[in-house]
C-alpha cells in the first residue's frame, strides 16, 4: 500500500518505528469493521497502534483518508484476483473460482458487506461516492468482462444477458453472508464457515446450470 502525498515534516517517532503505517492500517481495519465510522476517532487509532496521533495525518492525510486506505489494503490483492480470473476465462470456466474467490474475501472480512451496505445506504461513513465507484463499479467491470469471455469461448449460453447475469451473480455470493450474523447464533465459527461453504457450493451448481448452453 502507498501511502499518500506527504505533506507535513517526517515525525521523529517514525524513525523509530517503521512499521508504524502497517500498525496503524491494522487497528484501523478492526475498529472501522466493527464500529460506526463517526465512533472511530484518529485519537483512539493511534493509541492502540501505539503511535503518535501525528502519524495519522503524515501518512493518510485525515481518518477519511485512511478509511479509504483500509478498503484498498483489502481489495488490492482481490483484484488482482479477478484480473487473474479474467485472463484465464479465455481458456477455462472460471465460474467456481470467481465465486469462491469472493467466498475467501468475505471469510477473511465478514463484516465487509455490512459497513458496504451501511455506506451506501445509510451514509455512514465517508467517501460513499469512492466505495462504489472504486469498489463495487470497478468490481462489476471485472465480472462482465469475464462473463462475455467466458460466453464468448462457449462456457455461457449466448443468449444470457451479461449485466443481468453479473447481478444474479452478485445475489448468490453476497445474501449468505447478510446472513452471517444470524448464522453465528449458537454455532461456533468453523460450523458457520462450513454452512456458508456448503451454501456457496449449492449457489455455483444452480449458476453453472442456469448459465449451461442447452
Amino acid at each position: 500500500m502507498n501511502a499518500l502525498a506527504k505533506s507535513r515534516g517526517r515525525p521523529k517517532q517514525e524513525a523509530e518505528q517503521p512499521c508504524s503505517q502497517q500498525a496503524i492500517l491494522d487497528v484501523a481495519r478492526n475498529l472501522f469493521m466493527k464500529q460506526s465510522y463517526n465512533k472511530v476517532t484518529t485519537r483512539r487509532i493511534a493509541q492502540e497502534a501505539g503511535v503518535d496521533v501525528a502519524l495519522i495525518g503524515y501518512y493518510f492525510e485525515s481518518k477519511a483518508g485512511l478509511y479509504k486506505a483500509v478498503f484498498d489494503d483489502i481489495y488490492a490483492p482481490f483484484f488482482d484476483k479477478l484480473n487473474q480470473l479474467k485472463k484465464a476465462s479465455s481458456d477455462r470456466n472460471t465460474i467456481e473460482e470467481l465465486f469462491m474467490t469472493i467466498f475467501y474475501l468475505d471469510i477473511e472480512h465478514p463484516e465487509l458487506l455490512g459497513i458496504i451496505y451501511k455506506t451506501l445506504v445509510l451514509n455512514d461513513g465517508p467517501r460513499r461516492s469512492y466505495i462504489d465507484k472504486s469498489i463495487l463499479t470497478y468490481t462489476d467491470a471485472f465480472h462482465i468482462k469475464i462473463f462475455s469471455t467466458l460466453q464468448q469461448k462457449g462456457f455461457i449460453d449466448p443468449n444470457l444477458d451479461v449485466a443481468l447475469l453479473k447481478d444474479s451473480f452478485n445475489a448468490l455470493v453476497m445474501m449468505p453472508f447478510f446472513f452471517y450474523p444470524l448464522k453465528r447464533e449458537g454455532r461456533s465459527k468453523e460450523e458457520t464457515i462450513e454452512y456458508l461453504e456448503s451454501l456457496y457450493r449449492q449457489n455455483i451448481r444452480l449458476f453453472l446450470y442456469g448459465c449451461a448452453i442447452d
